[in-house]
Parts: structure tokens; sequence; C-alpha cells
């Protein structure tokens, strides 16, 4: 699945929440999130822009591989595969076991829309901020998917300095 999105750094949620919520969008889930990031005792994921990632929300656990970023501009996108897993400290130990060494962790709280063709997700991350995601539908091709985006960035009023790195790297270069 190729994932297609923009993060942009916002000085307030609440002005997009209220549109969002006055808009009637459908509320996907909130809560805190939980993400440990993991290196390969193979290759180092830093230098080939590549990301493992085990995550814990309320009401599951998620693992994640993201490999290297192939978006231009101000539009992320990189390959995502994602399975659930049953038991968080269980996949950790697995991991461990077989050598993948846990690098650095992020925390954040994290509410979840869906707005037409798109998930939006507003972020207060730890010691980093606050944040407007907006991902598109995996089914829309790249042009799709990008016209999608700023449609509703336009109609939400998510602007302000648009990012292609992650949060790990964020918090890295911090």
């Amino acid at each position: 699945m190729l994932e297609i999105e923009i993060k942009v750094r916002v000085p307030d949620l609440q002005p997009i929440r209220e549109r969002i919520r006055s808009s009637g969008a459908a509320l996907l889930g909130e809560g805190v999130e939980y993400d440990a990031y993991y290196n390969s005792p193979e290759r180092d994921f830093a230098s080939t822009d590549e990301a493992l990632r085990l995550r814990k929300a309320d009401d599951y656990a998620l693992l994640t591989y993201k490999g290297p970023k192939i978006g231009s501009g101000s539009f992320k996108a990189r390959e995502e595969l994602n399975i659930r897993v049953e038991s968080l400290d269980t996949m950790d130990m697995l991991l461990q076991r077989i050598g993948f060494q846990k690098t650095a962790h992020v925390k954040k709280y994290r509410e979840s829309y869906r707005i037409g063709q798109a998930t939006v997700t507003l972020d207060t991350v730890e010691n980093l901020g606050t944040f407007a995601e907006i991902e598109a539908a995996a089914e829309l091709s790249q042009e799709e998917a990008e016209l999608e985006i700023e449609k509703i960035a336009k109609e939400y009023g998510i602007s302000g300095e648009r990012l292609t790195l992650s949060y790990l790297e964020l918090l890295l270069e911090e």
C-alpha cells in the first residue's frame, strides 16, 4: 500500500477541530499513541530511509514497516505495510530476540477523522508541538490523492509549514 500524505505544523489545533466537527465529519478515534522504533541488525534504517514501528494505542497494537520516501515537494509518499499484533510486549520481545534494537519512541495524543477520501489527524506530539496530517485513501492514484489532500487542506484551513520528515526524524533533529 502506498501512503500519500501531508504533515503541517500548526500553532493551534482548535480552529481546525471546530471546522471539522461543525462539518459533521466522522470521528474515527482519539487517544494516546505510543510508537517504538527499531533498527535492523542487517542495515541502518536511518541511512536507508526506512522505519519499523511498533504502535500501542488504546485498543490495539500494530507493527508497521515504512519504505523509503518517494514523494516530491510537500507531499510524502512511501510504501507502508501494517499488521495487527495480539501482544505489544510479546512483539517487542520477539523483535529484540532476533536482533532488532529499539532506538527511539514517540508519544502523541491523536484525533482521527474521515473526510471525503482521506483521513485527517490532529496530533499533539510530546516534545514537538501540534500538527495536522491529511492522508489520502490508498485506492486513489497519486494525482487523485494530491488533489483530495489539497481540497481538504483548503476547506478546513490546514495551512502552515509542510514537513516531509516523520515525527521520529523531527525528534532526532531536536
